[in-house]
């Protein structure tokens, strides 16, 4: 390698403009004029107004809570936050191919490019994409706006004008981030994490986080110059991005690399200048701290068994135009490490609602009473799931004091999801978090989600009858879960196993054939007596249908099949399926054993939504 990079280097003196460097300062520079602009104070005033920042912090602290961090440290509720920040910019902000038509809001098609007028060029917008539409006939103006103020206001954009903002924000909330500017067409974002103490990838238009090897590895892209910008100076970080380096610097013809080297460290010195010699000498020491990485970066060796996605924003005719589709215009992303699972609230819920049933059961209240009783505690959740996770706090009215009252179990439900019934006390009587902010945070949707389904079931005459209800008894909870793949960040293996609807376990080439595999906790093992499995929210086509369950009592070193299913098809979304082991079996280990997926032939991808272990646990 060191050979063909020197290689590389002579054929570039022969290949290089000879203009001083000139045009590669004038594709630079101008972005040091955009990003400075990042720090003006009115303009983060009024993005700050744009962003539900108890909502992404709220998330920050859930993400955190589902690894077992309860209590983080700043470090990582900043770097938690950050990822959120980027997940719910990737849900705001609009990918635009072709505006829809300002008249009739249809579709348009491309007409060329027109001048801009002076309310364009104010927030500079410097081109113009003229459109039109393809039904009336009228004209759509699409100006590529660059001022970050404005951006916040039309939300929409390319990916310069999504990297744009998207760095912009990050600087909002105090991170020291920078635009990366790539030569071959591209804008992303890095931000500095204080708990990896490193710079970190963040590419907003696909929601991808340190990730570098995407554009090469996944998208195919065929890289020369990669320059981060930021307010303290300039950065050639090209080789943090390739693992192919002697091919890069065949490319890299604008001019020489000590050129490139010198310009960039002209610009770094004037922005530095007013700078105090602490601040330079905590600079200097990251850039040479990042110099030593990035050297060392291009002799990693690829991991082969990581495949990367193509692009995923745009349309397809877009992607494909622009060589960036990569292997396939699939999803994929790398095996996943072992994850434990923090869900003993499920398992605490699911208990306190298996017993309030119980209590119906054998009290034979009719349904009607019993569907009362449930809406009214929905309505409870529900209020208090909208209110600030600080302050969750929700008045009591008669109907909710009379349950609390008639229901033994009513407060167990409560302690389960770290919430305290205030009967007794001076003022209304109210519920109120008991301090635990986070795991009422944590299992206040994992209680409605199973509120719902009894509901659900009980209007449509699908009664509690024993052993096949829902929820139930002896769940097991707080076992550590590996898998053969898993989508991230949405679709982690843990999300099988956290009792809320709306996540799941995605495993992007498991249509033919992907396994799970769950280590019960503790070292104690499990005679297991019947599973559960639910689809998942969408895309009937990646349901399971065929698999086998097995056991180990040798930590995975040999199996026993427990049970094995085949042409199961779930109709509906989010449909719970109760399966009774036939077969007893005392397992330190269970594995699932997924052979296909409904439309296996059509969809590369498997998902399932929701799997949940019954039985008995013994010390081994």
């Amino acid at each position: 390698m060191i050979q063909a990079e020197e290689e590389a280097l002579l054929l570039q003196q022969y290949s290089i403009q000879s203009d001083g460097g000139e045009v590669f300062r004038e594709r630079v520079e101008p972005y040091m004029r955009q990003v400075l602009k990042y720090e003006d104070p009115l303009r983060q005033e009024a993005a700050l107004k744009t962003v539900p920042v108890d909502e992404l912090k709220e998330k920050a602290l859930i993400s955190l809570a589902k690894e077992g961090i309860f209590s983080p440290s700043k470090n990582e509720e900043d770097h938690a936050f950050l990822l959120q920040l980027l997940f719910w910019f990737k849900q705001s902000f609009r990918w635009v191919n072709a505006p829809a038509c300002d008249i009739c809001d249809r579709e348009t098609s491309v007409v060329g490019m027109g001048n801009p007028l002076p309310s364009e060029i104010e927030f500079g917008a410097s081109r113009v994409e003229i459109y039109r539409c393809n039904h009336c006939s009228s004209i759509t103006r699409f100006p590529r706006y660059n001022d970050p103020h404005k951006l916040i206001q039309t939300r929409k954009g390319r990916c310069g004008e999504w990297a744009n903002c998207f760095t912009f924000y990050c600087r909002v909330y105090g991170y020291e981030a920078r635009l990366i500017l790539d030569f071959t067409d591209h804008v992303w974002t890095e931000c500095f994490s204080n708990l990896y103490g490193r710079w970190i990838h963040l590419d907003p238009c696909e929601g991808v986080y340190d990730n570098p090897l995407l554009y090469e590895k996944g998208w195919n892209k065929k890289l020369d110059y990669a320059i981060g910008i930021s307010k303290d100076g300039v950065h050639d970080i090209t080789k943090r991005y390739t693992r192919k380096w002697h091919e890069v610097l065949s490319r890299r013809t604008i001019t020489s690399e000590d050129t490139v080297s010198a310009i960039l460290m002209n610009i770094t010195r004037k922005c530095r200048s007013g700078l105090s010699s602490d601040e330079l000498l905590a600079l200097e020491n990251r850039d040479r701290k990042e110099s030593e990485e990035l050297s060392k970066a291009t002799y990693l060796e690829v991991n082969n068994s990581i495949s990367l996605p193509g692009r995923q924003s745009g349309s397809v005719e877009w992607r494909a135009a622009r060589s960036e589709l990569g292997q396939a215009d699939s999803l994929s992303c790398s095996s996943c490490p072992i994850r434990r699972c923090v869900d003993a609230h499920v398992s605490k819920i699911y208990d306190a609602l298996s017993a309030i049933l119980s209590h119906f059961c054998d009290n034979n209240i009719p349904n009607e009473r019993i569907i009362e009783v449930f809406v009214t505690l929905r309505s409870l959740m529900q209020n208090l799931k909208d209110a600030n996770f600080k302050s969750r706090r929700v008045t009591l009215d008669q109907k909710l004091q009379q349950i609390f009252e008639i229901l033994p179990s009513a407060e167990r439900l409560l302690s389960a999801i770290s919430l305290k019934a205030e009967l007794h006390t001076v003022g209304d009587p109210s519920v109120a978090t008991d301090g635990n902010l986070i795991h009422t945070s944590l299992a206040l949707p994992v209680a409605l989600d199973a509120v719902d389904e009894i509901l659900s079931n009980y209007k449509s005459n699908i009664f509690y009858t024993k052993g096949h209800q829902f929820p139930r008894g002896n769940r097991l909870c707080s076992g550590s879960v590996l898998a053969s793949s898993e989508q991230l960040p949405i679709g982690i293996a843990t999300a099988a196993f956290d009792g809320i609807r709306l996540s799941k376990w995605e495993e992007p080439d498991g249509a033919k054939g992907c396994w799970l595999m769950y280590k019960v906790h503790g070292g104690q093992t499990c005679e297991l007596e019947s599973y559960d499995l639910m689809s998942a929210n969408d895309a009937p086509e990646r349901d399971p249908m065929d698999w086998v369950l097995e056991g180990s009592t040798d930590q995975g070193s040999t199996w026993n099949t427990i049970d094995a299913r085949s042409s199961v098809i779930f109709g509906s979304r989010f449909c719970r399926k109760s399966f009774t082991v036939d077969k007893r079996y005392k397992a330190n280990v269970l594995r699932f054993r997924f052979l296909r997926g409904r439309e296996s032939s059509a969809n590369p991808r498997f998902q399932i939504g929701s799997i949940d272990f019954y039985g008995e646990t013994h010390m081994a």
